[in-house]
Parts: structure tokens; sequence; C-alpha cells
């Protein structure tokens, strides 16, 4: 999702094709190749905004990750996701003993049988924004996911095996790697 307005508010005068207001734009990932699906998606990315700060989270704990969106010279909106999915969905708490106690930097891979991905833990979305510190992976069809790798920023590496999907999961750093 990507919130987006130009910064100079007489851009039209200066180069027509320019907008200052522009729609929201939501992509959708298909096989490593992004999608434009916000025409399809709601009547909130047809809205033009001068988009400037988004935070990304899961604001009511549902597993479906929502966004909060703020814009130049107007109010903030919240984006409640409430797509209907029969997909599967993890979302990890890092809490650091030797490293921060966020875990921010840490390095997350999440390997299901379908693949691999990975993340790192971090609250840095947008412009003046902090996102959820929490690190939300979707496992599509996958209810588990085979190993949660960990590399804490202390250099502490910790491995979870078979791990349910659909849930909240704390991971506190180890003192010596082992989970």
């Amino acid at each position: 999702m990507i919130a987006q307005g130009h910064d100079v508010d007489t851009v039209e005068r200066i180069n027509p094709q320019l907008r200052y207001r522009e729609p929201m734009m939501l992509l959708r990932n298909d096989r490593g190749k992004f999608v434009d699906v916000s025409s399809t998606s709601g009547d909130v990315f047809r809205q033009p905004w001068v988009g400037r700060g988004m935070a990304i989270g899961d604001i009511d704990n549902d597993g479906r990750t929502d966004a909060v969106v703020t814009t130049n010279g107007g109010p903030a909106h919240i984006l409640h996701n409430e797509t209907v999915t029969a997909n599967h969905w993890i979302t990890l708490r890092l809490r650091g003993h030797k490293s921060n106690r966020d875990g921010i930097g840490a390095v997350i891979k999440l390997t299901t049988a379908h693949g691999a991905q990975w993340a790192t833990a971090s609250t840095s979305s947008g412009y003046l924004s902090a996102s959820d510190p929490r690190v939300h992976f979707g496992l599509g069809a996958d209810k588990v996911a085979q190993t949660i790798e960990v590399q804490w920023p202390s250099g502490i590496r910790q491995t979870l095996n078979d791990v349910q999907g659909d849930q909240f999961l704390l991971i506190e750093e180890s003192n010596n790697g082992k989970s």
C-alpha cells in the first residue's frame, strides 16, 4: 500500500501531468510481480489525498494488517482490513534481552511448505510514522511454519520448528541461541 501526494501544492501549474492530490495505491504480489489492484479495492483507493504518513499494524488483533494514513492539511484515516480469507498467518512479538527490548533489527526467516519469507523487525514505515513492532507473516494455505529462524542484533540465532499458524507468538531472546 502506498500513500502518496506531491510535496509541491502548485505542481499542476508547473507540470500539468502531475497532481498534488493522488489516490493511494494497493499492490498485490503475484509471484514476484506487483499488480495494481487499487481500482477494485474500494472507494478509499479512488479518493485523491495528499498522503504523508502511513503506519501498519493489526489494530484489532484479528490477524489482518490494518493501516493509519495521515494527510497534509486533513484528517488521519484508519483503514480497517475486513478482507474475508481462508489464509493463515502468524505474528511475532520479539523480546530482546541482550539485544534491544523490541528486537528492532532482528532478521527473521520463516519457512513453510511453499517457500521462505524474510522480514526485519522495524517500526519505520513512512514519513513521521511508526508501525507496530510485531512482525506479521502471511502463511497462505499453510497452517504451520516449518521453521522460524531469528537472528538477533546481538548475533544470537534461534530456530523454532513446526510452529502453528493463526496466533500471536512471543519469542524471547535466549542466552545461548537455543529455543
